[in-house]
């Protein structure tokens, strides 16, 4: 306790700098960790599929100044239709290698793509501290910042190696969130003006990066949805229309996918310029209902309630549309999507029990219940009725598997459709009834609309739940937040301690000492989840080098050498984007499932092959000159029968039949003509 004390009057000088040498040490860790696995991964290669094909488009940009309109490297023999694609982040990729050389050059486009990951991270997780720290304080921002840099469902999607658009989405999504929360915190009308901007273009840059960045949008959306019904009058109208106006044009105007989407873009109107827009016409409706129309003296005193009825009003009318769509949902919305081939898709799987602890220890529990205790704090008697049903759709989604053994698979989904609607509609009558809320506590509003989504998408696709660990984080430090005054005032009252000692170190430290032992215990001891044992694993061994030091490693190098670049190969859809990028070659099918059908026809026709001549017309219509398989028994087709002669072996040459990977050359009969058939884009 002596030297406890001998510290104390030391405290004050060094409180200055303190926030920024915490916050800087959590962005170091959380760096640190995320760059483990690179020694792991071998020259040339990532942690997954899905980095090839960003890669892949970063190395054209970087080339040729942008993207063609198709990619006739892939897909063959249409190509890929970039129109049709999210490719911001390749543009972000392939400009950021540009500018570094200036300084760097010695630095590599790859080198670039690899640790993109954890440097967007990282710069997400800036913002946000910083925007905490200014919002909540540095003891409340340094717990948010030390979990999400440590747990392992955040970790493995921000990993370096994993160069998929992930950690750029969420930087972005956070971007946008934080500046538009702080422009309605901060005072100067130039500020606010600025940030409102930068939320804009975030969004802008989120929406031409990924089909989902619409649930970010969504979070503001709900925010203002929060601010329109609580307020007499609109306040900020004229910011929101400005922040509308910064992406739903430039968005509509600068990718063909928003005007006419096709596949997975078929919605982006509908479900990220649309929502915006109509939220600025009831508001400006209402604005002129109750400021310039005739009825203008009857109507102000009722704004909120016409606040509440235009809103209800919109809703009927969104679940209008989706009730009238929901027919095409089926082939263009995850995870909605319950056909053959997303089916085998693993990210689409549905997470168990074990699965959130081993990803999130207790915090997933743990954020649930800060989000509960957070809605009773702010919301008292309406928040105590709310938090009934955010606990049971917390147990429809994190304790599903065992609550499906009680109701059944559809009683449980019933259970969280419902519980969800409660918790929506309640919402809404919580705002009409509350009144206006300071803009610190609308925080809590967007942390919710956030953990609310995320969870509900993550509940039937695992690969969602990267972006669920901020709302997480964010309700367990405001749980330990409120429970550490609690065991202070108890320990104030504690006879071990001397009145002395009380007298002299400030309730303060001790609060402080506190939470530090609760935020250790629940990293690192087991009954808690520890989930900060398992952080450097996340990095390092959840995902691991594809293809690594493997056969199909070894094909593709002999690819590279052997084979011309014009030279088409046909191989499984997990294989386009790396015998692009590693094999230098061109491609039938890749993974990011752009005609799906061209896929289930391989797998028919090719890779469970029966029909010899069926094969041979489905390779010859898409130009395929190389056949590429895995299995160590490939199907008898392509080594006997009358056109066996057809497929060559070119690798490996000593002991073909036994080996694991292989690739035939293919010599057409002249008897085998194209059939359009095989480029049908749906069944």
């Amino acid at each position: 306790m002596k030297y406890l004390e001998k510290l104390i009057p030391l405290w004050k000088p060094a409180r200055a700098f303190l926030p920024w040498v915490l916050l800087s040490a959590i962005l170091i860790i959380a760096f640190w960790i995320r760059i483990q696995g690179v020694p792991n991964i071998p020259e040339g290669q990532f942690t997954g599929n899905d980095p090839y094909v960003h890669y892949w488009q970063a190395q054209i940009v970087s080339e040729q100044g942008r993207l063609p309109t198709r990619d006739m490297h892939r897909w063959l023999p249409l190509g890929r239709d970039y129109e049709q694609s999210m490719t911001a982040y390749a543009y972000g990729v392939a400009y950021t290698h540009k500018a570094i050389t200036v300084l760097f050059p010695n630095v590599s486009l790859y080198q670039v793509s690899l640790f993109s990951p954890a440097v967007c991270f990282v710069l997400g997780l800036g913002v946000l501290c910083l925007f905490l720290y200014r919002s909540f304080g540095l003891l409340f921002s340094s717990v948010v910042g030390i979990f999400l840099a440590t747990l392992p469902g955040v970790v493995e999607r921000s990993a370096a190696g994993f160069s998929d658009r992930d950690s750029w989405c969420l930087m972005l999504g956070i971007f946008a969130v934080t500046t538009y929360l702080a422009s309605g915190q901060t005072q100067s009308s130039r500020w606010r003006l600025f940030l409102t901007l930068t939320s804009g273009f975030s969004i802008f840059l989120g929406g031409m990066s990924w089909e989902g960045f619409g649930v970010f949008v969504s979070v503001i959306l709900v925010m203002e949805l929060w601010r329109f019904i609580t307020s007499e009058e609109d306040k900020g109208l004229r910011l929101y229309s400005l922040w509308v106006c910064t992406f739903v044009p430039t968005l509509y105007l600068a990718s063909p996918a928003y005007r006419s989407g096709e596949g997975f873009t078929k919605h982006l109107f509908a479900f990220v310029l649309m929502p915006p827009l109509v939220l600025l016409g009831i508001r400006a409706f209402r604005h002129f209902l109750i400021t310039k129309s005739s009825l203008a003296e009857k109507l102000r005193p009722h704004a909120r309630n016409l606040s509440l009825g235009l809103v209800l009003a919109s809703f009927a009318l969104a679940l209008g549309y989706v009730w009238m769509q929901l027919g095409t949902f089926a082939s263009t919305t995850v995870p909605l999507n319950q056909n053959e081939l997303m089916q085998t898709v693993g990210e689409l799987n549905k997470p168990d029990y074990r699965y959130w602890v081993f990803r999130y220890g207790s915090l997933f529990f743990l954020g649930s219940l800060g989000f509960i205790s957070a809605g009773i704090h702010l919301w008292k008697n309406n928040g105590t009725v709310l938090a009934v049903f955010i606990f049971l759709f917390m147990l429809a989604t994190f304790f599903r598997a065992r609550l499906e053994t009680f109701l059944g698979a559809s009683g449980c989904q019933i259970l969280f459709f419902v519980s969800l609607g409660c918790i929506s509609l309640l919402l809404l009558f919580i705002a009409w009834r509350q009144g206006e809320l300071p803009e610190q506590e609308l925080i809590y509003v967007g942390m919710a609309a956030w953990f609310l989504m995320w969870v509900a998408l993550s509940r039937d696709a695992k690969r969602y739940d990267f972006f669920i660990g901020l709302p997480i984080a964010f309700f367990t430090a405001d749980l330990i937040r409120r429970v550490g005054p609690y065991i202070t005032e108890n320990l104030k009252n504690a006879q071990f301690l001397s009145a002395d000692f009380k007298e002299r170190l400030p309730l303060r430290v001790i609060k402080i000492v506190i939470i530090v032992v609760i935020v250790a215990s629940l990293m690192y001891w087991k009954p808690a989840g520890e989930h900060a044992t398992r952080a450097i694993a996340a990095a390092t061994r959840m995902r691991q080098a594809n293809p690594g030091d493997s056969e199909t490693a070894k094909a593709f190098e002999w690819i590279k050498a052997e084979l011309s670049p014009k030279a088409v190969v046909a191989a499984r859809w997990g294989f386009g984007s790396m015998l692009n990028v590693l094999g230098g070659v061109k491609t039938v099918i890749d993974q990011d499932h752009y005609i799906q059908h061209w896929i289930l026809l391989f797998n028919k026709h090719v890779r469970d092959a029966t029909d010899a001549r069926a094969a041979l017309e489905f390779l010859k219509t898409h130009g395929a000159t190389h056949l590429m398989l895995t299995q160590r028994q490939p199907p008898e087709v392509f080594l006997q029968g009358e056109l066996s002669n057809a497929f060559v072996p070119v690798y490996p040459m000593d002991d073909f039949a036994e080996a694991g990977v292989k690739v035939w050359q293919i010599r057409y009969p002249p008897d085998i003509q194209l059939n359009p058939k095989y480029l049908a884009t749906e069944p």
